[in-house]
Parts: C-alpha cells; structure tokens; sequence
C-alpha cells in the first residue's frame, strides 16, 4: 500500500463451492471472507481512481495540499504500520466517504462545498498518522468547529458555525489544533489515542463492549447519502443499544453459517437512525434523509401466485444512486434500516424495541451487503430496464426487478431467522411460526417471478435456483394449520388491497365490464384484458398483518374482527365505512375480504379486485350487486 498504483489488478473468482454457500441464502467464514477480499480490491480501486479524480481537479482541495500530499501521509502511515492504515481503509467510514466523493466528482450527489467534502482525505491522512505513531503537520477542513476522525471520534475546536480550517500539528500522541488568527486564534490539545474519556474538545468513537463493531453517532459520512452532523447519543441511550445488542449477539450466537444466521463479529458497524422508531429517545436529535427498510410485512400467499398486474407478480426493494437497499414499511416491531454496498457490514437501523428485532434487522442488513459484494464481482441481472412494474408483498408500491432481487436474498435471510426462532425459547414461537410461515411464502413468490420474468445472467440463475431450494425445502416443513392460515390471509390482504390502490382496468375493460353490467349480461372473462398501473402510487401500510400475527381476543375494528376469524361483522363494520367513504381502498379490499370469508366461494374476485372499481359503486348496496354479478348472481 505504499504506492498510489491499484492493487490486485487480476480478476477476482469466487470457488464454486463458495457462490453456491451464498447463493443458498447462507455463508460460512471462509465465504464471507472472499467477499471481504472482493471488497477489499474494490475500495483500492476506488481510491485509485478517486486520487485520479482529485490530480484532474486540483481546486477541489481549495489550498488544503495536493492529493498527492495527502497520499503521502497515508503511505507512509502504511510503510510504518500496514495492519492499521489497512484497517482504517478498509472502514465503513472512508467507504462511506469515498463513494460520496466519487459521486460528487460526477456531479451524481452534493453537500457541503467540495473542498470540505475533499479535504476530509487529509482526516483519514491524520488518522493513518496517529496510528502508526507519526508525526504530521496539516490543514484540515472543520464543520462547526468539529474535525471528525475516522474511527476514533471528533475533535472539537471553539470557533464560528459553518465551515472552516484548522491547523493538526501532531506530535507522539497529542494533537494540537489552532484555527484563527493573531488574538483570536484557539488552540486544543487532545490524545486522540489514549482512550479518554469524553471532554468539551474530545467526543471518541464507541464501540460495543467487547467487540470492534461501531456504534457510529459522530460520522460526517454514516448517513450513506449526503454528510451529517454528528449527533451524540446520551448516556442512557447508548447503554439502551448495549443493552439490546448484547441480546441480539446471545440469540445470534458466533459460529451459525445456515441461511438467517449471522455471526455478529462480520457485522462491522451500527449507525442509529435518529428519532426514528417505537418510543424513538428523546436524546437524540430528529434524523436525517436515508433509505428505508422492512420488516415482516405481508406475503403474497398462494393465491397470489395470479398475475399480479402489468405481466408480473411479485416484489420487494429497490436501490438508489448511493446504494442502499432499500424496503417497505416494517411490522409493528421491526426497525427501520438500511445498507450501503460501500461499506460491507454496515448498516443504519432505527431504535429497536428488542433486542430480538434488533438481530433480525441485522440478519436482514447484513444479507444486503453479501448480495452487494457478489454483485461488484459480476450482474445478476441483464439489462434490467428498471421499470417499476411489480408486485411486492414488502412494498405499498411497485418495484422493479433489481428490488425482487434485494428483496429475495435479504428475505431468505429473514425466513431463517424466524425458522431458528420457533425453538428458541426466548421468542414466542406461535409468533415466530407466522412469521416463517409469512416469509417463506413470501420470499418463494419473488423468487419465482425473477426466475420467469427477469433476463437473468447465468450467475443470476444460478443464485435463484440455489435460494429456491432453501425455500422450497422450507415449504415442506411443517407449521400448525392454524398459524398457516393466518399467513396465508395476511398475504391475501396485503395483495388485495395493493391491487386496489395500483391498478385500474384499461379503458377498453372497463368499457366492456359497465356496458355488460348494464345490459345484465355475464361479465367478461378476466384473462381478456390487463390492468395498467396508476399514475401515482399512494403511500401505505396495512394494519393487518400484525393483527393476522397476533388476532386481538376482543376485536373492536373491522380488521381486528377480520383479523380474530369474524368475517361477518368484518363486513358489516367495513360497510358502515364505505358508506361515508365510498372509494376507500382499505375498507373496500377488507369488504372483500370479509365477503370471501362469509362466502368462500366469492373468493375469484380477490384475484383482481380492481376489475370492481370499473363499475364505481357508491354505497354498500350497490357494492354487494356488483360482487353479487361478478360471481354470477350467486
């Protein structure tokens, strides 16, 4: 590492056995180590080229130095200690950093003015000096005061807000940073390496106890999109994620290498996605723009195997410009989170109530970063187009085939973790079997769309065939009936009611349903024709999953009722709503569901609930006639 020339310039190949470890959904140490060594050759490659980026643009260091200058520092920093200058490289937080700047040289991101973005670099080169014991003397880019050092913590210096400059003399183990001039100039001291413990100038990094995995609350760069500031998290608060991680690391275990199963030392850093999430602290300041994530959600059951409009049939997450993963709204327990496949192992997660939902979001998370890493090595997908067109059992909205893509490979992994859940004492395994129940039809589902609708490339088809067989063998194990049924009218809720709230009959089918309608004569023949999707997806959650995962033994609502197996009343209550909202989607696909369940044999309108819509009944009354002549008068 003591030259700027790119190293390990051959081609990476996984071993076979290797991808087909990974492509089961699973991954053992040896696994996940060669994709650790596939992201280590490509944060070397970015750096190469990022330094590229910065020779071309010298004005982008406005007066700091030169990149070459800050290349020095972390060189040299390399020849006297390589193990820590490799770690500090190989961190979440120069990842973070340097993909952002990438993408700001590409004019793809912004944030604060180039030059503070930029000159982060001579941060890192101070880092790389402090730990392997070197002297430096530098300019370094502050923000509010504030330098942020990568991995170790943030100094601070008394001066303006905004953005400025301060001269780091670093000397054994003390640095010295002066900003200012002449009478105003300040001048601190901190031992960035000493371990101190928090100060008005140092604020150290934490880790969790007895591990090397960050709890990043200082990180200009952990939101994995444009900088931050850093937000420090209270006492109690911190003890608070201790407290559930320490929980999750005892139901995870260290040595599990089957699908669902995580051993938390890959797990490289935990970013808190502030004011987000159940009984959010209120130590912590409001959060910041990051992709989302999910949690159990609702499955598309089997029934759900129809159409599921515009040609496809299921879905799950999506990806934006700075790659994170990104999922639906979660299960009344489950925290919001999210990946960036700039930096393996880490992952933004908002307060957990548990630490049970904290290791599932980190099961979850952690399968996104092996799928990012296997997809630096080569596509999955051919030409994927991106259009938004499927339906996703995790999602309110359609979703294009790189999301079913995500959403396959991290819900295997969310499958697993609720299957090891139902023998674990410490969960509750009714609980725990519906959401495996949930899951595995789920994840089978988008599975399948991918493997007959996608352009898959061969390891694209190979990596689907291998998660089939997990899930297929897991749709063989048994669950109670009870529980079974549960899942599946989760799945048909959700799906119900996504149809209702993305699709429309074209013009020339709902033409043919009114003038059939009207003259009495049989409607026609669903398979004619194929819903177009609505122009603005709405933005949604359906309340009744978790009711389906725990039916409330005094049901109050029409989805609790709906929910607890009284689908009578479900309907009378959803119909004393329709008749002040007419067009509510929520209350009209749980009329249809509630009618299917009076009338098991009204059930082929839930295949395509939207084809009702086309007659626009105004009150319950009309409603009823219009099911009545779909099913035939019956």
């Amino acid at each position: 590492m003591a030259s700027r020339s790119r190293e390990d310039d051959g081609r990476l190949r996984i071993p076979s056995r290797l991808f087909d470890e990974l492509a089961s959904g699973g991954g053992s140490p040896e696994a996940v180590g060669f994709l650790v060594r596939v992201e280590r050759t490509r944060r070397l490659m970015l750096l190469g080229e990022l330094l590229d980026r910065l020779d071309e643009h010298p004005d982008a260091l406005s007066g700091l130095g030169s990149a070459d200058t800050a290349w020095r520092l972390i060189a040299e920093a390399a020849e006297a200690r390589p193990e820590a200058a490799e770690a500090l490289l190989m961190s979440p937080h120069v990842g973070c950093w340097m993909a952002h700047m990438l993408r700001r040289l590409h004019g793809t991101a912004g944030g604060p003015p180039l030059w503070v973005d930029a000159g982060h670099l001579f941060a890192i080169g101070l880092v790389a000096r402090i730990g392997a014991g070197l002297d430096a003397d530098v300019v370094v880019p502050v923000r509010d005061g504030g330098l942020a050092l990568p991995t170790l913590g943030l100094a601070r210096i008394d001066g303006p807000e905004g953005f400025g400059t301060a001269t780091a003399r670093l000397r054994g183990g003390d640095l010295h940073l002066s900003a200012g001039a002449g009478s105003n100039e300040v001048t601190v001291t901190v031992r960035p390496r000493d371990g101190a413990t928090p100060n008005a100038h140092w604020t150290p990094s934490r880790v969790f106890a007895g591990t090397s995995t960050w709890l990043d609350d200082l990180d200009p760069y952990r939101d994995l999109d444009e900088p931050v500031p850093p937000r420090p998290l209270g006492g109690a608060e911190a003890a608070y994620w201790q407290r559930l991680f320490t929980e999750a690391a005892a139901l995870l275990g260290s040595t599990a290498t089957g699908p669902g199963r995580l051993r938390v030392d890959e797990v490289r850093r935990i970013v808190p996605w502030p004011g987000i999430g159940p009984d959010a602290a209120t130590e912590t300041d409001a959060g910041t723009g990051i992709g989302t994530q999910a949690g159990t959600g609702a499955d598309a059951g089997a029934e759900a195997g129809a159409e599921a409009g515009a040609g496809t049939q299921a879905g799950a997450e999506t990806g934006t410009s700075a790659g994170i993963a990104s999922e639906s709204a979660p299960a009344a327990a489950s925290p919001l989170s999210a990946t960036t496949s700039d930096a393996f192992g880490s992952m933004v997660i908002s307060r957990p109530v548990d630490g049970l939902a904290l290791a599932e979001a980190m099961v979850h998370e952690f399968q996104h970063s092996k799928l990012g890493a296997l997809l630096h090595l080569f596509p999955l997908l051919d030409d994927d187009d991106g259009a938004e067109v499927h339906y996703a059992p995790w999602r309110p909205d359609p979703r294009p085939a790189t999301g079913l893509l995500q959403g396959a490979y991290a819900f295997t992994g969310v499958t697993g973790f609720w299957r090891d859940r139902m023998a674990d004492k410490t969960a509750d395994p009714e609980l725990a079997a519906f959401h495996f129940a949930l899951s595995r039809l789920q994840t089978r589902l988008v599975i399948r769309t991918l493997l007959t609708r996608a352009r898959l490339t061969g390891p694209g088809t190979r990596l689907l065939h291998g998660l089939a067989a997990t899930l297929d063998s897991w749709l063989r194990e048994p669950v109670a009936p009870r529980i079974a049924a549960r899942a599946r009218a989760a799945a048909r809720s959700h799906r119900v009611e996504w149809r209702l709230r993305n699709l429309r009959c074209g013009d020339e089918e709902r033409a043919a349903l009114t003038t059939a309608f009207r003259e009495g004569a049989a409607p026609p023949p669903p398979s004619l024709h194929r819903p177009v999707l609505t122009r603005e997806p709405a933005d949604w959650a359906d309340p009744r999953a978790h009711l389906y995962g725990a039916p409330p033994r005094t049901p109050a609502t029409a989805d609790a009722h709906l929910a607890a197996g009284d689908p009578d009343t479900a309907r009378r209550l959803y119909a004393d709503i329709l008749r002040g909202s007419p067009s509510d989607p929520h209350a009209l696909s749980g009329w249809l569901l509630a009618n299917a369940g009076v009338s098991p044999g009204r059930r082929g309108l839930l295949h395509r609930p939207e084809r009702l819509l086309a007659l626009a009944p105004g009150t319950p009354e009309e409603l009823r006639r219009a099911a009545d002549w779909f099913h035939g008068g019956r």
